[in-house]
């Protein structure tokens, strides 16, 4: 009975007092409340400054600092705490990357200081990168190089320092590899331009011909460019080819004449000129094998052990080949090789003389590098026959002798020795026959000068 009562003295009690007990219960849930939101925005303020200080640090670039206040914080909050940070700072962290990303190409803030944010990044746990943000800014970098907004340097600058951040994979290597590809396009444009400046007609038409076409604008330069060069190139080449041929380059004259076919491909004179140099080429060029065969010939044995270093070499416009006799890879001999008369000349000077038997007359190097060959046996004779007559001196026969012969008609042979040993040059020796019972006269003649020495009184004396 006394519960009941109990129980009943409660109930009414309730109903009496209900609105003040509802208000009481609401004010309790609503104080509980507050203090759930207050411990919750307490945390979020917290969450929010450590984000404040993390970002001022970065954007203070106090990257070391900024990446030891991550690590503290890391062992200071809870994992959910952390979750919550990482998720927010994820956000501020890719508008970083997107803003000094574009600082940087816009020379706002140095290399340096775009890695160091990007290393200090990295080295952040848990943060979440936006590629889809970072691959937008990679293609307008590509836009702006092509437009010529920015340097090459910093547009790949820009891509080597993105590339290392985490979790990027290859999506940027496609924008890098057109720049680099844009970069060699325009390089090869630039050096078409210089060929072209200095007359390289043909190399600088290869070159435009390799600019891409997606550079919409060198593309169109290289196409006017290569018009001024086709249209610059025909009396220059054939000019060239000209001289070359003249120079007995016949090699030569046709490589201009081939640079200026595909273009003016009906036109005759080229053709004309093409026929004569294919002909000159036939008849004057020589092989190794043909000057080997030519000069064992002359020496009259086979070509055993023979070897040659040769080259072209225009003589008073008339084709040579300088050339460098070996036997068993021994030097016995330097030689000139008419292409024309197929004559050959041994060297032989005062300084070097190889003591030639076989050649058809000699030549030898002046120190302005110029070559001299020497006179002709017939022509020195001559030029003592035109010497004779201008002194009234009579004769009956002049004859070519040796120089053993010459020793003969010598009477102190040591001043004919000496004078021959100082003047190497004095190759011809002629015996003037002045008649019966005149003693018959020696002279020596230069080959390269014409000079003519007699010997009177036992002296070399010039006639």
């Amino acid at each position: 009975m006394y519960l009941k009562e109990v129980f009943s003295k409660f109930t009414d009690f309730i109903d009496n007092n209900r609105a003040n007990i509802t208000k009481l219960l609401l004010s309790i849930l609503a104080t509980i409340a507050l203090i759930i939101v207050l411990i919750i925005s307490s945390d979020e303020i917290s969450v929010s400054k450590e984000i404040n200080n993390l970002v001022q640090n970065i954007e203070s670039r106090k990257y070391q600092i900024a990446y030891d206040y991550y690590e503290d914080l890391k062992e200071s909050f809870s994992e959910s705490k952390m979750k919550r940070l990482n998720k927010s700072l994820s956000k501020k962290i890719n508008s970083l990357i997107i803003s000094n990303g574009d600082k940087y190409v816009n020379k706002q803030i140095t290399k340096e200081q775009f890695a160091g944010l990007i290393n200090t990044i990295n080295g952040f746990d848990e943060i979440n990168i936006n590629l889809e943000n970072i691959i937008q800014q990679a293609r307008r970098v590509d836009e702006m190089y092509l437009d010529e907004s920015i340097d090459y340097d910093v547009a790949l600058t820009y891509f080597s320092v993105v590339s290392t951040l985490n979790d990027i994979t290859d999506e940027l290597d496609k924008y890098k590899q057109n720049i680099k590809s844009i970069h060699d396009s325009r390089e090869v444009y630039e050096d078409a331009s210089k060929n072209q400046q200095n007359k390289k007609y043909y190399e600088a038409i290869l070159g435009y011909d390799k600019v891409l076409s997606e550079d919409e604008k060198y593309y169109k330069l290289a196409k006017s460019s290569k018009e001024e060069c086709i249209n610059a190139m025909y009396s220059y080449y054939i000019q060239q080819a000209k001289d070359a041929n003249e120079n007995g380059d016949y090699d030569r004259a046709i490589e201009y004449i081939g640079y200026l076919k595909p273009y003016y491909p009906e036109d005759e004179s080229i053709l004309k000129l093409e026929e004569e140099y294919q002909h000159n080429l036939s008849l004057y060029t020589m092989t190794s094998d043909d000057i080997i065969n030519l000069i064992a010939k002359k020496m009259n044995s086979n070509k055993e052990g023979l070897s040659i270093n040769s080259f072209q070499q225009m003589i008073n416009g008339g084709k040579f080949y300088y050339v460098e006799l070996y036997k068993y890879d021994t030097l016995i001999d330097e030689l000139l090789v008419d292409a024309k008369t197929k004559k050959i000349y041994s060297y032989k000077s005062v300084d070097k003389d190889y003591n030639s038997t076989y050649s058809d007359g000699y030549f030898k190097i002046l120190s302005n590098g110029e070559f001299r060959f020497a006179v002709s046996e017939g022509e020195c004779i001559f030029q003592l026959e035109n010497k004779l007559k201008e002194n009234k001196e009579s004769y009956k026969s002049i004859d070519s002798i040796s120089i053993e012969k010459a020793k003969r008609y010598v009477d102190n042979k040591s001043i004919f020795d000496s004078f021959i040993k100082e003047n190497k040059n004095v190759y011809y020796y002629a015996l003037v026959n002045r008649g019966f019972l005149k003693k018959k006269q020696l002279y020596l003649i230069d080959m390269y000068t014409k000079n003519i020495y007699s010997i009177e009184n036992n002296e070399v004396v010039k006639y």
